[in-house]
């Protein structure tokens, strides 16, 4: 019987059985995004102040073990369907992972070499602030304890987001413009050569 591993909590895969983390060699490692595995975590009250070091080292050894080549390495989302979409980043903990990235850039760096669309869920996450806001509104009471130093970085970040948001339509912008550019040149181009007449010697 083909068999499963992962360093992260996940739920039974249908006939296949599931080892302790790596696995043997040629067996199936599971992986999920940031955001859901922090969720499970503190779900199942694991948490204990050390989850963002074990996530990114968990990350670490996936990329190592995909480097060898003796594990296949799957997105969770991907099961019964390789060509399966990854789900929407949960609003809150995408904020929180923003505000972590703020301080330590490369901290998602490990994952973001399984999953390089990671961050513009991220960032998309945040495009509608009445749904995040409502979603922290209807968090049980003491899920979320908020305080100025967070909301300033909230703030901050939210900012942030702007910026790359409107930085991100420039860019757009402009390879419009270079497209443009370069679709009227290849036409001129293309115009001369019609048109240009050999020598007579």
């Amino acid at each position: 019987m083909p068999v499963w591993s992962s360093p992260f909590p996940c739920a039974p895969l249908p006939e296949l059985e599931h080892v302790d983390f790596p696995g043997p060699a040629g067996s199936l490692l599971i992986y999920d995004s940031p955001d859901r595995i922090l969720l499970r975590w503190k779900a199942a009250g694991r948490c204990d102040g050390n989850e963002l070091d074990q996530l990114m080292q968990s990350y670490q050894d996936l990329n190592e073990l995909s480097r060898q080549g003796d594990h296949q390495l799957m997105a969770h989302w991907q099961i019964g369907d390789s060509h399966g979409k990854p789900p929407a980043a949960d609003g809150i903990t995408a904020a929180l992972l923003m505000l972590w990235l703020q301080a330590a850039p490369e901290a998602l760096d490990p994952y973001l070499q399984l999953d390089p669309g990671y961050l513009q869920r991220l960032l998309l996450a945040q495009s509608h602030p009445r749904q995040l806001l409502q979603q922290w509104i209807n968090l049980p009471q003491g899920d979320l304890i908020v305080d100025d130093a967070f909301d300033d970085q909230l703030n901050a970040t939210q900012e942030e987001l702007k910026r790359l948001q409107r930085s991100h339509q420039q860019m757009s912008t402009l390879m419009a413009q270079v497209n443009d550019q370069q679709r009227r040149t290849r036409r001129l181009l293309a115009s001369m050569l019609l048109t240009a007449q050999p020598l007579e010697s």
